[in-house]
């Protein structure tokens, strides 16, 4: 009787686990003309990226917890058993029903931590992940991206062979050769469309000395008295959190973008978000929002 219910029971707590997603749950789409050689490399570079933000793995974290809560809830169920079991004078069966049902509790609220930590934790990889594949230029449905398009190269011109001339005369003057050709035209970066969005919310880094845009998945950067935009490898200016946005050579960087690459503003970024969201009742740092802004559209002709 002892081995069937304990038999049962384990096999009702191991039926209650649930395999936990090990990649993101976020469609990511590559841009037109990417080859999907590149694309997977990108994608596994943001995995490994996402994994880094959240520590441990989800399904690693989910079984640990599913294992802590099950052996807790077995020892205290069979100390419980054994005193009933005492009572009716049969302690080994009041022992064996008593882990079994520890067991049974234990492995459900095991189950249901469990299943809460690895929703939070996979909302953190999927940000993460989005984050990291957006700084590819990939499209995520759901945003807006504008891909400044290249113009096709035109078709080699064909070149006849120049005709053989004639040898100039002996009292002929000395033929000058002709002068180099214009340099080529610089190529200017286009800059990014303003978006209709509502304003995102900034927590300061102190790291930084600036704000930083948290819960979108892109990089904005609020100094106190203009915004900057990170998009194409490229950093932006403007006045607003939506645009419009000029194009900053990275000789005329301000001293921030100087002393941190993209990568290491995340990371101090991810760290003040992470402490914001743990302490939100009581956090002791700076929140800003700026005011909505309405991207006035102009019609052809007007």
């Amino acid at each position: 009787m002892k081995r069937r219910i304990t038999s049962f029971v384990v096999l009702l707590a191991l039926g209650g686990c649930v395999t936990v997603p090990t990649g993101p749950s976020v469609k990511v789409l590559p841009t037109r003309g990417k080859s999907f050689e590149t694309f997977m490399k990108e994608d596994a570079t943001c995995r490994q990226w996402a994994n880094s933000q959240i520590g441990s793995p989800v399904q690693e974290t989910y079984d640990q917890n599913m294992a802590t809560s099950a052996v807790v809830g077995t020892a205290v169920g069979a100390g419980v058993g054994a005193v009933l079991g005492s009572a009716s004078g049969n302690t080994g069966a009041g022992a064996a029903i008593g882990a079994a049902t520890g067991l049974l509790f234990g492995a459900s609220a095991g189950s249901g931590s469990a299943q809460v930590y690895g929703a939070q934790a996979q909302r953190q990889y999927d940000n993460a992940y989005v984050q990291c594949m957006y700084t590819y230029n990939n499209q995520i449905p759901g945003t807006r991206q504008t891909v400044a398009a290249r113009p096709a190269a035109p078709p080699p011109a064909l070149v006849a062979a120049p005709p053989v001339a004639p040898p100039p005369p002996v009292d002929a003057p000395p033929v000058m050769a002709p002068p180099p050709p214009p340099p080529p035209e610089r190529v200017v970066v286009p800059a990014p469309e303003e978006y209709e969005a509502e304003p995102p919310e900034f927590v300061y880094s102190p790291q930084m000395g600036a704000y930083v845009a948290v819960g979108v998945p892109y990089d904005l950067i609020y100094t106190g008295n203009e915004y900057f935009y990170f998009y194409g490898g490229n950093w932006y200016r403007g006045a607003y959190y939506n645009g419009p946005w000029s194009y900053v050579q990275r000789n005329a960087y301000p001293p921030l973008f100087v002393r941190y690459e993209v990568v290491n503003i995340r990371h101090y970024r991810d760290v003040e978000y992470r402490r914001y969201v743990r302490d939100r009742g009581h956090y002791d740092g700076r929140v800003y929002r700026p005011v909505y802004r309405r991207v006035a559209r102009h019609r052809p002709g007007y």
